[in-house]
């Protein structure tokens, strides 16, 4: 402790006032916390590169001590947390407000978009942050690019806007979960909507991604909102949840989905326990989130842009499909992100051919592997002849278009994302934005 103190003492006299997790853009007046992620070689050549060209004031490494390093101070990883949570208080106060957090492996950004909406035609103010960027009431404010933000971005984007909500709500996922990226946060409601295969690369087994999910409620005094849907996630969490009420299924072709039935209520049960009740008026007009089960129909055919980006997400929203237009030839296009959880490849293609009656394989976000080996993956599942592959995503929509006259489409994976991740390069592009190209040609 004594340490922590001498350190506080050298940020005073120092004059420092905002903290930084980004060497690049740390400047004089910043602690920079700089987190190494294991004690390699290139770990640390990689410290030492970043820190010689960087401009902070005083620096915090999780380390024994380096030698070459200016204005630096090495700390263990409990003390580096604890140094970093004591800071954020001292710049970026936590006003008194209200904190939901949300998580799963599907459903977490619909549910806080929920939230969101529900508040805002209460007239509270209201702050969400997750995969949709950072949203001020009806205003987005600020995108880290990242489902759960680092600790200090969070901190300070809340500091910055505490004028202007009462509640806010968060996506939290696994990963944010397990490096601290809620910090010390009290959670005055948590919910969690899904539990399925997904970040195995990370985790590397089920048990771990579920105890990762877990540890959220070491944040809150009450245990999980979760759906009267969701029995199996009752069945695993046990005395760490309880049951939201059953919500009577509002209008639109959204909510006809048993999974965003299962985010609704989820979403009501977490802000009833804040203290506020949804109306029936405030239900009525909820519209589905950037890129959640949006419908588009041109002529004799209805397409559907969605997320789904795991196998179970893709299984569902396929099987709801399939039974909302019995009649209809469903047809999905969909790939599988690169640098991720390989062994969920071929399971999201037995899920889409189970349902569809045809499957388009493309690409999606392959980053820094082969787009056609990851194709090769998805195939291993598939055991029926009626698929295709076309890497190149638009040409894909393209040959759903103009082969399937008359057809519900899938187009599956990407939602609201707004470029295609190739080898560190994120190039513009929107599943949207193509459909509409092709559609007006």
């Amino acid at each position: 402790m004594n340490k922590i103190k001498n350190f506080l003492a050298l940020v005073e006299e120092r004059g420092l006032d905002s903290l930084q997790w980004r060497s690049e853009l740390a400047e004089k007046r910043d602690v920079l916390f700089y987190k190494l992620p294991n004690s390699t070689q290139d770990a640390l050549d990689l410290l030492k590169t970043r820190l010689a060209n960087s401009s902070y004031g005083l620096v915090v490494v999780n380390s024994d001590p380096l030698e070459g390093i200016r204005d630096a101070s090495f700390f263990s990883n409990t003390e580096f947390f604890e140094l970093r949570e004591i800071l954020a208080d001292k710049f970026y106060p936590l006003q008194k407000k209200k904190f939901i957090a949300i998580t799963g492996t599907n459903g977490k950004t619909t549910t806080v978009d929920l939230i969101r909406q529900i508040l805002v035609k209460k007239g509270v103010g209201v702050i969400t942050v997750g995969t949709l960027g950072v949203n001020l009431n009806q205003k987005k404010v600020e995108d880290f690019g990242l489902t759960s933000p680092d600790y200090i971005d969070l901190r300070k984007t809340l500091h910055e806007n505490k004028e202007n909500f009462e509640v806010c709500a968060l996506e939290a996922s696994s990963h944010a979960i397990e490096q601290k990226r809620l910090g010390q946060i009290h959670f005055d409601s948590i919910g969690w909507t899904s539990f399925s295969q997904d970040h195995l690369d990370y985790h590397k087994t089920m048990e771990e991604y579920f105890e990762a999910k877990r540890k959220l409620r070491d944040s809150a005094d009450s245990p999980f909102v979760i759906s009267k849907r969701s029995k199996d996630l009752m069945e695993k969490l046990g005395q760490d949840a309880r049951y939201a009420s059953k919500q009577e299924q509002p209008s639109g072709e959204f909510f006809k989905s048993h999974f965003n039935m299962v985010n609704l209520e989820v979403a009501i049960g977490c802000l009833s326990e804040i203290g506020y009740q949804a109306t029936h008026e405030e239900l009525s007009g909820l519209q589905p989130p950037p890129g959640r089960f949006n419908v588009i129909r041109s002529g004799t055919q209805l397409f559907v842009i969605d997320f789904a980006h795991t196998p179970d997400a893709l299984e569902n929203i396929c099987k709801e499909l399939k039974a909302s237009f019995p009649e209809e030839k469903l047809i999905c296009v969909f790939g599988c992100g690169g640098d991720r959880d390989r062994s969920k490849r071929p399971l999201m293609g037995r899920a889409a051919e189970q349902y569809c009656d045809y499957v388009i394989l493309t690409s999606d976000n392959p980053r820094f592997e082969d787009p056609e080996q990851i194709l090769s993956d998805i195939e291993k599942g598939l055991v029926k002849k009626s698929h295709i592959r076309i890497t190149d995503r638009e040409q894909a929509i393209k040959k759903a278009v103009e082969d399937f006259p008359k057809a519900v489409i899938l187009i599956a994976g990407k939602g609201h994302e707004p470029y295609i991740d190739v080898a560190g390069v994120k190039k513009t592009y929107s599943d949207q934005s193509a459909l509409e190209r092709i559609l007006r040609k």
